[in-house]
């Protein structure tokens, strides 16, 4: 860990706990060893942290900043501490909510089949979030909606390609209107539950289709679980969508109606890496999840 880094462990434990000598018994320090610690932060960094008295430790206007900043660094710290140990043995992945839900499961028991000495981390994040986090090489493969991408196209550091289009699946209990009613205007009216129904996927529409839906207040909720969404739907009480590889699998357990949803594009799925960085193991997961491997 470099020298900053060890410094800002100590200034956090120090803000988070209020007292010098509290932290370096924390850390494992001497009382001295941390004042001095703190004070070489400053110097290197021509600022002020902390205000000191002798009853009291209390962080400057520059304190709080690095306080606010402190966790993601030594998160970060620890992120890659842990790939550089694991000799590039993990693959981290960040993906939409209905991807991880209707793609990943399936796929990911593939890619451990075939690859034993590659672990892998999945999360979800907004798509803007996850393009930095791939930027600050946190991660090696995005999976979004394209639309959720199209702001990035023109990138010569990104590259995106497709991976999957397939019809997207409306999802509602079987006494549900919408299970027998399936005009487009009138399946607008009833209250939609979307995971990660985001600007981008909401610009891919046509334009006709999402101005009414923005009249319709589209969607009513807005959750970042594809099953929380199907588990409304089961109970009668919203309509939702998912791609149809989700929908399918939701309506083995039985309790729901599926259709493919008129007068929507349909769900395509696009994958993002580094255009300089080549990563076999998330060139073989997009090829997982594409079907073609």
């Amino acid at each position: 860990m470099s020298l900053d880094l060890v410094l800002i462990r100590r200034f956090e434990a120090v803000a988070r706990l209020g007292s010098f000598s509290v932290a370096a018994d924390e850390v494992g320090v001497t009382h001295s060893a941390m004042t001095k610690s703190i004070r070489t932060l400053e110097e290197l960094w021509g600022v002020r942290l902390f205000e000191r008295t002798t009853r009291s430790v209390v962080p400057t206007a520059a304190g709080r900043r690095l306080i606010e900043l402190a966790p993601e660094l030594l998160t970060h710290a620890e992120e890659s501490k842990a790939r550089v140990l694991a000799a590039g043995r993990r693959l981290s992945i960040v993906c939409g909510p209905a991807i991880l839900e209707s793609f990943i499961p399936a796929a990911l028991s593939a890619f451990a089949y075939n690859h034993k000495g590659i672990g892998v981390d999945v999360e979800y994040l907004p798509p803007d979030m996850a393009v930095q986090r791939l930027q600050q090489r946190r991660a090696q493969l995005l999976l979004y909606h394209s639309g959720s991408l199209a702001a990035f196209a023109g990138r010569r550091d990104l590259k995106i390609q497709p991976v999957i289009e397939e019809p997207y699946h409306l999802l509602c209990g079987p006494t549900h209107p919408a299970a027998t009613n399936r005009d487009a205007d009138a399946l607008l009216q009833h209250d939609w539950a979307i995971a990660g129904f985001d600007p981008g996927f909401a610009a891919n529409l046509a334009p006709d289709r999402r101005e009414a839906l923005q009249r319709s207040g589209f969607p009513r909720f807005r959750l970042s679980s594809q099953k929380a969404c199907v588990d409304l739907a089961r109970h009668g009480l919203i309509v939702t969508m998912a791609p149809r590889s989700g929908a399918l699998k939701a309506c083995t357990e039985g309790g729901l109606i599926s259709y493919e949803v008129p007068g929507i594009a349909p769900f395509a799925l696009a994958a993002m890496t580094l255009a300089d960085v080549p990563d076999q193991a998330a060139a073989d997961f997009i090829e997982i999840v594409s079907g073609n491997k």
